[in-house]
């Protein structure tokens, strides 16, 4: 006898600017793991599909955050990662980058940390910052 739940839930997509309403039939197992997504409808697009079923199963986000600079104009640097890496590491990511400072100058998409986590992922900067 199967202990698996199927529920039916709703999300938007977020792949576009359209931000579909997604309705997605999904199996759990007991522990509330995804055992199988039997339908997704409300896409408008094949990317919608492949969203729900990365979003249920391993999804993806953009980290972002700020580091510290030293002898810059501004004291904290904004940084991002290059692609969304998933989101299940972002906690780790924080603990990692936490104690980081780069120096000055400093140029958007520079590279402030290569192979996040081992994600083959950048951490980048998302702006320019002059020596003081």
């Amino acid at each position: 006898m199967s202990t698996n739940v199927t529920e039916t839930l709703q999300f938007n997509c977020t792949t576009c600017p359209s931000e579909c309403l997604l309705t997605v039939k999904v199996e759990r197992s007991a522990d509330g793991a995804v055992v199988e997504v039997h339908s997704v409808t409300g896409n408008s697009c094949p990317r919608g599909y492949k969203f729900a079923h990365q979003e249920l199963t391993c999804p993806m986000r953009v980290f972002t955050t700020t580091v510290a600079v030293s002898s810059g104009d501004e004291a904290l640097l904004p940084v991002r990662t290059a692609e969304a890496i998933p989101l299940a590491l972002h906690a780790q990511a924080m603990d990692l980058i936490r104690g980081l400072t780069v120096d000055a100058p400093i140029r958007m998409g520079d590279v402030v940390l290569k192979n996040l986590l081992d994600t083959n992922i950048n951490l980048i900067a998302s702006m320019d910052i002059d020596p003081a």
